[in-house]
């Protein structure tokens, strides 16, 4: 009885050691993420002499994202799970638009080479994103803002989430910020509400609804 209560005991404390450097990872990486804006915006300057978004150019991105599932909808929330991305994009229309809203219209693929989640079990997967719509918003000097949305498919070890099924949709909708050098190269940094779905394929669909951060390096090209 001693030996059962003991090792019952042993299990919740390296459970909660788990969770803790968990959550301190979590942690560290939002806190990298406020650094490196902040050392970006101070050395913003107030204008460059060409816009680097421009109709026709490539953009070549390189990110890596933190995800905390909330409730919303059918889903329960408490995920978390971590997804680095490559992308590759072409900007397609010239500045369009009325006042603030002004921008140019931005297409790009997305792929997520390895998914990694540690909340209920140890999922391991990859996704692609084939369809991502950007909307670049004017620049104001080097700070390039933009709105996006985007969907595709994720493939994962085991069911996302649990009891459901490895391969899902994925959709989401975000914002995000570029700060750009004068050759077009610098940090880019995004808010996205990420959802992951079976599409109602199985008779049980809460999928997952997560607040998302990334930060990566971006480098823009012109035609």
């Amino acid at each position: 009885m001693t030996g059962s209560i003991w090792d019952a005991a042993s299990t919740a404390s390296t459970s909660a050691s788990d969770a803790s450097a968990r959550n301190e990872v979590t942690r560290s990486f939002y806190r990298a993420l406020g650094l490196g804006l902040l050392l970006a915006l101070a050395t913003a300057r107030a204008s460059v002499a060409q816009e680097a978004v421009t109709r026709g150019g490539a953009e070549w991105s390189a990110t890596a994202s933190v995800a905390r599932g909330i409730g919303l909808l059918q889903s329960t929330g408490g995920e978390r799970y971590a997804m680095p991305t490559l992308s590759w994009g072409r900007v397609l229309t010239d500045l369009r638009g009325p006042g603030w809203a002004r921008g140019r219209f931005e297409w790009s693929v997305e792929v997520t080479p390895v998914f990694a989640e540690w909340s209920s079990g140890r999922a391991r997967g990859v996704g692609v994103a084939p369809l991502q719509w950007r909307w670049n918003l004017a620049p104001r000097g080097r700070l390039y803002p933009f709105a996006e949305v985007g969907g595709g498919a994720l493939w994962t070890t085991e069911p996302i989430p649990a009891g459901t099924t490895g391969t899902n949709f994925m959709t989401h909708g975000g914002v995000g910020l570029r700060v750009l050098g004068a050759r077009g190269r610098g940090l880019v940094a995004s808010y996205r509400l990420h959802h992951i779905s079976n599409g109602n394929r199985l008779r049980r669909n809460p999928g997952v609804n997560a607040h998302l951060i990334s930060l990566g390096y971006t480098w823009l090209t012109h035609p």
